[in-house]
């Protein structure tokens, strides 16, 4: 029965991560643009996938290892303005 339950919680998961299509259930900030730059002021810059790091449940992107590393070095305080910079766009 443990193993029954387990399966079907396994493919539920899974199934989960492919039909949904907003950003938000994926966990991508930003809709994959560059974190970096989100966060100091520009939202078109995009992100690429093979630049991206994890924090705290979301996929950050960017637009090269260069912003990445930058990002991550005061990731708290830069997330704080991406997340101002990403909300306020909504009300331009």
């Amino acid at each position: 029965m443990k193993y029954f339950i387990a399966v079907i919680l396994t493919m539920f998961l899974a199934s989960c991560a492919h039909h949904h299509k907003t950003p938000e259930h994926h966990h991508h900030a930003y809709d994959k643009q560059c974190a970096y730059s989100v966060s100091h002021g520009n939202l078109k810059v995009q992100g690429e996938a093979e630049y991206k790091a994890e924090h705290g449940g979301k996929t950050y992107f960017f637009s090269s290892s260069k912003k990445m590393e930058e990002f991550k070095k005061n990731i708290e305080k830069n997330i704080k303005s991406a997340n101002k910079n990403w909300s306020s766009r909504i009300n331009r």
